[in-house]
């Protein structure tokens, strides 16, 4: 039977706080691909924000990728194989939204990552203390966008302008994907295109709630945020424990 492996990156294989890889990670991952296994990374990091990993992570030859929270899909040999963009129409009252709040607001692209207003120093310390990178300023122009992210804490204007989009909430922003678009929608395309026959996700976010509910097995990490211990069909070790290797090994999954 072939099973799909879907790996968040924050929190999950790697810790921003230290900017290092969770131990035993890339062993555990080769000894599943050498199974027969698909292993797939799930993150809603962008392309750009993928530079500064460590090499052995940067490196790593997964099967698939999904970025931009599910609007992106490549292949093992970096080939767009899905990519589902926000309509224009909708980025540009975005635009106009955070131009007359005086918003700070990133989008990204299949060539970059950009800020769409000049950003302050707390946006740029935030950015780079996440992903060790920040995106180059470059106003808006009809650009294809996956993602797109606003600094904004009263966020109900701004949700009942963009009724049609998917998001996620942050406590200081929001992340707006099109309409439908998220990591299980995208987990499910790579299930039936990769004719997977089961499905084990791995996440720590409240961003990853749907993705381990609609997988056959959904496991938190021990450091993951509390809604999703709640949802999660195991809870396992933190990321700096090297959580995910401890687990399969346990199991006899690897």
């Amino acid at each position: 039977m072939k099973t799909g492996y879907f790996f968040d990156l924050d929190g999950t294989m790697y810790s921003n706080r230290t900017h290092s890889a969770s131990p035993g990670i890339v062993e555990a991952l080769t000894s599943l691909q050498e199974q027969g296994n698909k292993v797939i990374l799930a993150s809603s990091r962008t392309m750009r924000e993928l530079d500064h990993l460590p090499r052995d992570l940067y490196h790593y030859p997964f099967d698939a990728r999904i970025l931009d929270g599910g609007s992106r899909i490549l292949d093992k040999k970096g080939n767009d194989v899905f990519v589902r963009a926000i309509p224009e129409s909708t980025v540009e009252k975005i635009q106009r939204f955070c131009q007359e709040k005086n918003l700070i607001w990133r989008y990204s692209t299949a060539q970059g990552n950009y800020w769409g207003s000049l950003p302050d120093i707390q946006a740029h310390t935030i950015y780079f203390d996440l992903y060790l990178s920040t995106p180059v300023y470059k106003p808006y122009d009809k650009d294809e966008v996956l993602n797109i992210l606003i600094f904004i804490k009263d966020k109900k204007e701004l949700l009942s302008l963009i009724p049609e989009c998917g998001v996620v909430l942050f406590d200081e922003g929001i992340e707006i994907r099109a309409q439908g678009i998220d990591k299980i929608h995208a987990i499910r395309w790579c299930k039936e295109n990769y004719e997977l026959e089961k499905i084990i996700c791995f996440g720590d976010g409240e961003n990853d709630i749907e993705m381990l509910k609609g997988a056959d097995l959904g496991i938190c990490m021990g450091n993951g945020n509390p809604r999703l211990k709640e949802v999660a069909d195991r809870v396992i070790g933190t990321v700096t424990e090297g959580g995910i290797a401890q687990y399969l090994k346990e199991e006899k999954l690897i």
